[in-house]
């Protein structure tokens, strides 16, 4: 009889001890089993902040602006009877896409053609609400009178053929004020909405010239 016992008492050690195989299969597998499943998670967890950040779920989103070309004077031959200095009126559009109110203080604007600069004006301080626009007129003007005669003819003939173009730059002042030491150009295209920049970078913002401006 004590045989038997002896056979049972291993069948039962085998039944409760893995064997040596399986200890080793174990070793293996676990390890990787588990750098996948982190692999996994950090993948799932980067795509939910990369979605949560291109739908912006809380809705701020930055200024932007735009400006639009209402009237000009003075764009004729600094020499020619009778002419007058250059003036512009800009027609300013700006949105708040943020969650709370932004101020802005006054700020600087310069018209220019082919680089050189025709007129100067001043932006007004404003207050905007979250997710509302506020629209102002700035005026732009000359203290020489005309246009010099080799930019005018070079006005002239684009204008002639339809791609005269100004550039406006505008700096919206910035409550405290701010290093632009390190300010860059930012260009954008005509009339078309433009997020505000960092501070210290101006709106630069192409208009066109139509040939009956003058």
């Amino acid at each position: 009889m004590e045989p038997k016992d002896s056979a049972a008492g291993a069948s039962r050690l085998d039944q409760r001890e893995p064997s040596l195989y399986y200890q080793i299969a174990m070793a293996l597998l676990c390890p990787s089993a588990l750098y996948i499943a982190c692999l996994y998670t950090a993948a799932v967890t980067l795509v939910l902040v990369r979605a949560g950040a291109a739908i912006n779920i809380d809705g701020d989103y930055p200024m932007s602006s735009s400006v639009q070309l209402a009237g000009v004077k003075g764009l004729e031959a600094a020499l020619a009877p009778g002419a007058v200095s250059p003036s512009f009126d800009l027609l300013v559009r700006v949105d708040n896409g943020r969650i709370y109110d932004e101020y802005r203080e006054g700020g600087s604007v310069t018209v220019s053609y082919a680089g050189v600069a025709l007129a100067h004006g001043r932006t007004p301080s404003f207050r905007v609400a979250a997710k509302e626009a506020v629209t102002f007129t700035v005026k732009a003007t000359a203290g020489a009178v005309g246009v010099p005669a080799e930019l005018f003819r070079l006005m002239s003939a684009e204008r002639r053929w339809g791609a005269a173009q100004l550039e406006v730059s505008m700096q919206l002042g910035w409550p405290g004020g701010c290093d632009f030491t390190s300010a860059k150009t930012l260009a954008v295209h005509a009339n078309h909405p433009t997020s505000e920049p960092a501070c210290g970078l101006p709106h630069v913002t192409t208009l066109k010239l139509a040939a009956d401006f003058t």
